[in-house]
């Protein structure tokens, strides 16, 4: 055991893209997409995610994405189709709104599948294609049976439904012809939502404390026009930034959880996100966006890919040149396309 990890090369990830260049490409998207009505939003897609992709280098070798815009296009096209009847239904046939609700769920898995599938046969390093051999049926047990099992448990199994999702995707997923490999256990993320529920109850109950007492108080507060007090408007505050807070904590944990929990042959990962660190991207990404209109959301981009590249690293005890090539099933962008606009979470 101690050879082994002698042995091991440490292979780091970076990000190198930058801001204002990434910046271009969103607004050359946007233009495009609102002259043809939304139809170059497929290769503006394809255009961000290859920047990402290309700037996200480990060993010194950028990932690529290889999807064709008409494939997203016409997965979007049907994505579309079936919300706009979601939609309709809704102000014309009420009760037809039950039927779309149950044709999702019943194509929830396939949803997952597809889009895990496209994903990663259309992502490569190194000219070696990724690939996902999940199955429907076992996505569909815990996809939705883990759903309603947190519904039933109301909340309480939810640490062991997001455990089994992670662990459904990346046990599935292979580099070339080696699979990847998870000893994901329920344990971690028990105790981060069971923390992460802590830390929400004592700031409410810091945040009622002072409402009591200051309401005790409330002829010495100022009012503001049309009836709100400085101290409401600096409680709504501080609840949105408690939420920032615990949703970095959160994604800092079970992030790095899955990244220590991933092995790809010969190779593991290790992350190391810190959640101060991250609640402070979040919270200043968020100002900076408000503050621009939503100009600053590509330099939230970039800053928020750096910080991630930066603190993950795979340990090795061989070179990647020896992961061996192997051949990817055929995907459809359907999925994909369906999963992003009803936000399905699907990914690592």
């Amino acid at each position: 055991m101690a050879d082994t990890a002698r042995n091991e090369h440490p292979f780091r990830f970076a990000f190198t893209g930058r801001s204002g260049e990434y910046f271009r490409l969103c607004i050359i998207s946007l233009c495009l997409s609102l002259v043809t009505l939304g139809v170059y939003s497929a290769w503006g897609k394809v255009r961000k995610r290859r920047y990402l992709y290309a700037h996200t280098k480990l060993d010194g070798t950028g990932f690529d994405y290889r999807a064709s815009p008409l494939a997203i296009l016409r997965g979007r096209i049907l994505a579309l189709l079936l919300f706009g009847g979601f939609a309709l239904s809704g102000h014309f046939v009420p009760w037809m709104q039950w039927i779309f609700i149950g044709l999702l769920l019943v194509l929830s898995p396939w949803i997952v599948v597809a889009a895990a599938r496209f994903n990663a046969r259309n992502s490569t390093y190194r000219n070696i294609a990724f690939g996902f051999d999940g199955r429907t049926g076992e996505a569909a047990w815990i996809f939705v049976g883990g759903a309603a099992l947190s519904l039933l448990t109301f909340g309480l199994a939810y640490p062991w439904y997001r455990m089994r999702r992670a662990r459904f995707i990346i046990a599935h997923h292979r580099y070339g012809a080696t699979p990847f490999s998870t000893d994901l256990q329920a344990g971690g993320f028990i105790l981060t939502y069971l923390f992460a529920v802590l830390m929400l109850f004592g700031a409410f109950a810091v945040l009622a404390a002072a409402g009591m007492s200051l309401a005790s108080n409330a002829t010495a507060v100022p009012p503001l026009s049309e009836g709100a007090s400085i101290a409401g408007v600096g409680a709504i505050v501080l609840v949105y930034a408690m939420y920032v807070v615990v949703y970095a904590y959160i994604r800092a944990r079970t992030l790095n959880l899955i990244a220590d929990a991933t092995v790809i042959g010969p190779m593991r990962l290790r992350g190391t996100l810190r959640a101060r660190r991250l609640a402070w991207l979040y919270a200043s990404n968020i100002v900076a966006v408000l503050a621009t209109l939503g100009l600053a959301t590509a330099w939230g981009t970039i800053r928020v890919a750096r910080y991630r590249a930066d603190n993950l690293v795979a340990r090795a005890d061989a070179p990647i040149e020896t992961y061996a090539r192997g051949a990817s099933p055929r995907a459809t962008a359907t999925g994909s396309e369906v999963s992003e606009l009803f936000d399905v979470d699907v990914s690592l």
